[in-house]
């Protein structure tokens, strides 16, 4: 072969390749979004964040994706390494709620190239939260008895970003749940409500004990807030008779024993270990059931039992002599007037 026509076919081969050089550097990158969705997004694996979900498709890669405000300060921004993904960009910090609208630009380049522009427009957070109810459960230990465990809330989410229920890593007064006026920690089983839906969600707390009335608030800025007071146990109680004595080494009255009648009409086993004893508005806080073993003892549903409070401590006694004498169990109160 001639050198003639080496050189020929390396002319035309250079020829065409610088042509199709041309040509590519010519043609504008293309990018396809196919949809843009306010969501939660879990940028590094574990956290919640409201954002933006970018599904697209592209002829050139990588695509680096910005969120900007109006004004033109980025907020985010996201690296695509692939023809087709997803990019997310977030709007908040990890399990933010979103309260009132916002406006954003997202934008995307390719090298120097911008191949999308697009206004966002975020509505905010809206919807409704209540208290359904209490869970109780039975406690198995030294003490057998009621405690609510878990209160039962409904949460809806007529807004466009997610909701979140979640209480802070630390004891504070964040969190969206109080009890009786109290900052209180839970662990949600389900942290995101998505806009359009509505979840009934069971959130574990610390016991609580069924003795006296607790009033649970939830609040959610942006969506309200909810109460709900559950009464203490109420079971059946009858003083059926109060010994007492005048004990003249100390000078005083001394209250020996009450003999009471206990009848549950709860759905839940009660432990005589909650009982308390005043004499008129003193308590008396030595009285322990006889036989002492016996002071963790239930009585079931349905069940009566009649026991005896000895109280007969010296250091407990009482100048005059007391006209009423009164048992707390749970929610309940017995009195007996003294002859």
């Amino acid at each position: 072969m001639s050198l003639k026509k080496i050189f020929a076919g390396i002319s035309v081969i250079a020829v065409i390749f610088l042509a199709v050089l041309i040509l590519r550097m010519a043609v504008k990158p293309s990018l396809t979004v196919k949809s843009v969705e306010l969501t939660d997004v879990t940028p590094l694996g574990e956290a919640h964040y409201p954002g933006i979900k970018i599904l697209f498709k592209t002829d050139k890669y990588p695509v680096k994706f910005y969120l900007l405000t109006p004004e033109g300060e980025v907020m985010d921004s996201y690296k695509a390494e692939l023809p087709e993904e997803v990019a997310y960009l977030t709007i908040g910090n990890p399990y933010e709620n979103v309260i009132g609208s916002r406006e954003y630009v997202i934008k995307a380049f390719i090298g120097n190239e911008e191949v999308l522009k697009r206004e966002i427009e975020v509505k905010g957070l809206s919807g409704s939260i209540r208290i359904l109810g209490v869970k109780v459960s039975i406690t198995e230990g030294r003490i057998t008895e009621p405690e609510i465990e878990k209160i039962l809330i409904e949460v809806e989410n007529t807004g466009d970003v997610p909701l979140y229920i979640v209480s802070p890593s630390l004891l504070s007064s964040s969190s969206p749940l109080s009890i009786d006026g109290h900052p209180c920690l839970f662990k949600s089983p389900k942290e995101v409500i998505m806009p359009g839906s509505r979840e009934k969600i069971e959130l574990p707390i610390p016991p609580e004990d069924l003795e006296k009335s607790h009033t649970f608030t939830i609040s959610v800025p942006g969506v309200g807030n909810a109460s709900y007071t559950t009464e203490p146990l109420r079971p059946e109680v009858r003083i059926d008779r109060v010994e007492l004595r005048y004990e003249t080494f100390v000078g005083g009255w001394v209250l020996d024993n009450i003999t009471m009648t206990i009848r549950n009409t709860e759905a839940y086993p009660i432990s005589l270990y909650r009982f308390k004893v005043y004499a008129d508005d003193r308590y008396l806080e030595l009285c322990y059931i006889s036989p002492y073993e016996h002071s963790s003892e239930n009585v079931n549903p349905g069940e009566e039992k009649t026991v005896t409070i000895e109280c007969g401590s010296l250091s407990e006694s009482m100048e005059n002599k007391p006209s009423i004498v009164r048992v707390k169990l749970y929610g309940t109160e017995a009195v007996y007037r003294v002859p």
